[in-house]
């Protein structure tokens, strides 16, 4: 099952301190290295947890910069190579009229169409003109090829659609829920109502982008509770995270984002710290489990994986094997025993015997090297994988 995420967060924090359009103040420029600290923590996070990360743009990509920056040029292609991050080029738009015009509809959609908004080539190339220092003319070519497959553009019918919903959520009544006075008419309301009509289009553009692209996410929707039950699937990201801390807590871990600070793993080895077999089986297992919520549920799944695991000769198959092993062993040493002549014998017979079995054997040793069972695989193998990242390298 794969869990991809979208991520807003990294946008909006490009976009406040290095492409505003107002000047940064004292008090957040402050905030700045606290807050790079938590993106490369969340961005540890959702790449050990989730199989892709779909981030957010806006008009130029300067996320690659930024990620760039902080995975360093060869982990930042080989998530690419990964396929565990993607963009979506966010052209929609919803606005409200600011001054009272009565008679006139609140709320206007739109879906932009400047270069930098809507062809997702003209966005990678002003993203990466932020880059210090430039890179070369290849290196640009090179990100530009490999980036521009991992875009995502939303329908342009999206805005308009959200507009239409909460108009109808608006005639129903549904946003008294939220505090919304729906006894007047909507063309005649106050500004902060006409603002909350806008939020709320707002949360629901990208809450029907994510239900479309079978998407999840860290976001915090306000307005979720509004429209239907669905909401669940967006929202099961909350349990795969509680249930992660659960177990951790088992393991007497903390969360990822403390556990990266307390092992100083560096975002350098991400991109191969998440590709460990044992992480990507941890990420199947977690997302399997995740289904089931709470703490007890979950706390005893992780228990009983790690009590209920086999290695591979203790299966049935494995047995088999290790039976069909032996006897080729017993036939090898009793060839080597007769001399020459029963040598030759023996092991001409044992040779005929033995050639349905080679592929049988074949079988069961490419399945010995590949899935590593001989002790049997648990997801606690993952958090001894994370260990192993912290320790001091010789």
């Amino acid at each position: 099952m794969t869990q991809e995420i979208f991520y807003p967060d990294l946008n909006d924090f490009c976009r406040t301190y290095f492409l505003s359009n107002r000047q940064v103040s004292a008090a957040e420029a402050s905030l700045l290295p606290m807050r790079w600290d938590e993106q490369e923590a969340t961005l540890f996070e959702q790449l050990m947890l989730f199989d892709k990360i779909s981030f957010k743009v806006y008009g130029e990509n300067i996320l690659v910069p930024v990620l760039i920056r902080m995975l360093g040029i060869k982990g930042f292609e080989a998530l690419i190579e990964q396929k565990a991050i993607g963009f979506t080029l966010w052209n929609s738009n919803v606005t409200h009229l600011v001054s009272d015009v009565p008679g006139v509809d609140p709320l206007q959609s739109m879906v932009l169409n400047s270069p930098a908004h809507a062809d997702p080539e003209a966005s990678i190339t002003q993203g990466l003109k932020w880059m210090k220092p430039r890179p070369s003319l290849d290196l640009r070519r090179r990100l530009t090829r490999k980036i521009l497959p991992l875009y995502q553009i939303p329908s342009s019918d999206l805005p308009k659609d959200a507009v239409t919903i909460v108009h109808s959520a608006y005639r129903s009544g549904k946003l008294k829920l939220m505090g919304v006075d729906t006894g007047q008419d909507i063309r005649n309301l106050s500004l902060s109502a006409r603002s909350d009509l806008c939020k709320c289009a707002t949360e629901l553009m990208e809450y029907s982008y994510l239900l479309s692209s079978r998407m999840t996410s860290f976001s915090n929707f306000h307005y979720y509770a509004l429209f239907n039950e669905s909401v669940s699937k967006v929202r099961s990201k909350d349990t795969l995270y509680q249930n992660f801390n659960s177990i951790s807590a088992v393991e007497g871990f903390p969360d990822l984002r403390t556990l990266r600070s307390e092992l100083k793993i560096p975002l350098s080895k991400l991109s191969k710290l998440r590709q460990k077999r044992n992480a990507v089986q941890f990420r199947n297992w977690l997302a399997t489990t995740s289904y089931a919520a709470g703490d007890v549920v979950v706390t005893k799944e992780y228990i009983d994986a790690i009590a209920d695991a086999k290695g591979f000769f203790e299966t049935k198959k494995g047995k088999l094997a290790k039976s069909v092993a032996m006897t080729t062993v017993g036939a090898g040493v009793g060839a080597l025993i007769a001399g020459a002549e029963g040598g030759f014998f023996l092991g001409a017979t044992a040779g005929k015997l033995l050639e349905p079995a080679a592929d049988f054997a074949m079988d069961m040793i490419d399945e010995f090297l590949i899935s590593g069972l001989t002790k049997g695989w648990t997801p606690r193998m993952f958090f001894d994988d994370l260990r192993k990242a912290g320790a001091p390298e010789n």
